[in-house]
């Protein structure tokens, strides 16, 4: 699909039809975020696919949102700062956020490029989800993923998205006006 339209296809589908997508299409997505750049190259993430209905279930409820229930496929996306830390003290924080950020909208336009459908989710009860998965406490727990294929609106309404000009500054804070750099000439000097 082209880019352009992957971007503008990419929305957060909370309705998905009963059909199971294919696994690979899965590991497709999870290729896609690894392709995520990461402080020092380090890929402390790590991925967590879910197909059981019954599990689905708990992390619907340890999420409190019932929609995922309908996903076939979760996917939990995990990280270990330790070895950040390690290499960049304070930053580490900052740096994984980054990474996981950066990961997980990947992974969102693969899907939305393979005809999938996902919803970004970061509200969840985290000791629940540890003892659903078996999560070690040395992993942050920072996104549940639901994908599946998406079940076609009775009314497709067009998503609303609020124009960026107010928010794009040139060269300092609150200047909105975009003045080129004027080519010096030898004889201007």
């Amino acid at each position: 699909m082209d880019f352009q339209k992957v971007l503008e296809k990419r929305a957060s589908v909370k309705k998905y039809t009963s059909k199971q997508p294919p696994g690979e299409k899965i590991m497709a997505a999870i290729d896609a975020a690894e392709q995520a750049p990461s402080a020092g190259n380090t890929q402390n993430i790590t991925y967590i696919v879910v197909d059981n209905p019954d599990t689905i279930g708990k992390i619907a409820d340890a999420c409190q949102q019932d929609f995922i229930k309908q996903a076939p496929w979760v996917v939990i996306i995990t990280s270990d700062i330790k070895q950040l830390e390690r290499l960049y003290d304070v930053r580490a924080d900052k740096y994984q956020k980054q990474y996981v950020g950066a990961a997980a909208e990947n992974f969102l336009l693969k899907v939305v490029d393979m005809k999938l459908a996902a919803c970004w989710v970061g509200a969840f009860s985290e000791p629940t989800m540890r003892r659903i998965l078996a999560i070690p406490k040395s992993h942050t727990i920072d996104v549940v993923i639901p994908v599946g294929y998406e079940m076609p609106p009775a009314n497709k309404k067009p998503r609303t998205r609020y124009s960026s000009i107010n928010r794009i500054f040139f060269g300092v804070w609150g200047n909105k006006f975009y003045k080129p750099i004027q080519k010096a000439r030898r004889g201007d000097l």
